[in-house]
């Protein structure tokens, strides 16, 4: 059976143009660093050259989650505790800071 969501995980991001450009930008970043990586296996490079560019990768990943969560603080999560629904809304965040304790 699958687990029931929180009302306000089925919203929609409300990134602002520039916040939503800059997470973008990130991402394909990390796409980029990611295809480089692939080709350093597949070129045999040196092992700790390779790790260096997936701790790049993580750290730039790590960023936009930052990102995303700070606007899901300002944004998501006050408007559904301004809509009576704050105990959903602190599951759902205890939920994302579980999962991703490196965050905070």
């Amino acid at each position: 059976m699958a687990k029931k969501q929180p009302p306000t995980a089925t919203k929609a991001s409300s990134l602002e143009r520039d916040r939503k450009a800059d997470v973008l930008n990130r991402l394909k970043t990390v796409r980029g660093v990611t295809d480089g990586i692939i080709k350093m296996v597949d070129d045999d490079a040196y092992c700790v050259d390779v790790i260096k560019q997936i701790s790049a990768a993580r750290s730039s990943l790590d960023k936009v989650a930052r990102l995303l969560l700070e606007n899901h603080f300002a944004h998501c999560f006050v408007d559904a505790v301004k809509a009576g629904d704050s105990k959903a809304a602190v599951a759902e965040l205890m939920e994302t800071l579980n999962f991703h304790r490196e965050l905070v």
